[in-house]
């Protein structure tokens, strides 16, 4: 399945005609433009109305009327928006009905950026001139399930909250993201773009505790040696900031595509004992959103794992991974599946996790 998104960044208009620029993150969806700007528009002009990156090497523009492209090119660019290369011509196929079908030269790198400018006209030769800024497709996503939490910050022992996922399917990892309810959407963390083998773990340390730590995206994974909780054989990742992550007492976390917001992937559990901890808007709701997208067997407080004793010493683990790859999406997945580790020596980030239990 392919999967491509983008959000606006900013639209400007010259004269009559109109520089229009976003942002076109990984993965397959679309999005209209907003907050458009006109600067002695003319009524007849066409406007891009909607943009789908339908692969690595085609991009679809809507536009309010059929159009006729007079020029059409894109380049690679860095992140401050600095051009890296030559541009190079990008072949297109018009309708009648605005759509445009943008071929490019080559195929994208996943999260690469470029930058995409062009100029259409009616057939009143009234033109349109764009810009708009993409990520490479990720046409090639790996399927990420939730492995093994911890909560928890020791500035003695140097250890703090992290979440381990493992791969179910081999892809990028590009596009995907984390969530927790309790911490809402300031603290998301977003995948890099990491090509990833079936049944490989990645731990992502949910602070950033020394400047030695170091995001292993090549094939090395022992680049945190001497970082506690990391693993010589698996990637570890780290979210930016040293600010506490996640809720101890209850939380429901989510594995999602970044734009599309489709959930694949979640962990709803509370201690039991604590009912009053859960918070009801935000927990309920992400709870539910994981019941409907089919990736948690329940959507209430009842339903989510009893956590009760989850501390840095016992952590949640995931038991059915292996049989996870003769699965098809939505995984299984519930409260059965899960169990709070017996001790400290059951802490397993980047291995297998352990099946003995508090």
């Amino acid at each position: 399945m392919k999967h491509c998104f983008f959000s606006i960044a900013f639209v400007c208009v010259v004269f009559a005609f109109a520089i229009l620029s976003m942002s076109l993150p990984v993965g397959c969806s679309s999005m209209k433009p907003s907050g458009l700007i006109l600067v002695r528009p003319h009524s007849s002009s066409p406007k891009l109305l909607d943009i789908r990156t339908q692969s690595a090497s085609e991009i679809v523009c809507e536009f309010s009327q059929a159009v006729n492209v007079l020029a059409l090119e894109s380049v690679p660019v860095s992140e401050d928006n600095e051009e890296l290369a030559c541009a190079t011509a990008c072949e297109s196929e018009c309708g009648e009905d605005g759509k445009v079908v943008i071929t490019l030269a080559e195929k994208t790198q996943i999260g690469q950026k470029y930058k995409m400018r062009g100029t259409v006209e009616n057939s009143d030769k009234s033109s349109l001139s764009f810009e708009f800024f993409f990520l490479g497709c990720n046409d090639h996503r790996c399927n990420l399930v939730l492995s093994e939490i911890r909560d928890g910050y020791s500035s003695k022992k140097q250890e703090c909250e992290f979440i381990e996922v493992y791969a179910v399917t081999s892809g990028n990892t590009a596009g995907l993201e984390l969530y927790s309810a309790n911490d809402g959407d300031e603290k998301i963390y977003r995948f890099p773009a990491i090509e990833v083998n079936a049944g490989d773990f990645i731990t992502v340390h949910l602070r950033t505790l020394s400047e030695n730590c170091v995001d292993e995206l090549g094939g090395r994974f022992d680049l945190n040696a001497k970082i506690n909780d990391t693993c010589r054989s698996s990637r570890d990742l780290f979210a930016e900031g040293t600010v506490s992550h996640l809720g101890g007492d209850s939380d429901v976390i989510l594995i999602r595509e970044s734009e599309t917001k489709q959930i694949l992937d979640a962990i709803c559990y509370a201690k039991k004992s604590k009912i009053d901890a859960w918070k009801k808007k935000e927990c309920d709701n992400a709870c539910k959103s994981a019941y409907a997208a089919g990736v948690w067997d329940g959507e209430s407080f009842e339903n989510a794992f009893d956590a009760d004793g989850f501390t840095m010493t016992h952590t949640i683990a995931r038991q059915n991974l292996k049989a996870l790859k003769k699965a098809s999406f939505p995984y299984p997945n519930g409260a059965k599946y899960w169990i709070l580790t017996a001790n400290r020596k059951e802490i397993t980030p980047g291995k297998p996790n352990s099946t003995k239990s508090k």
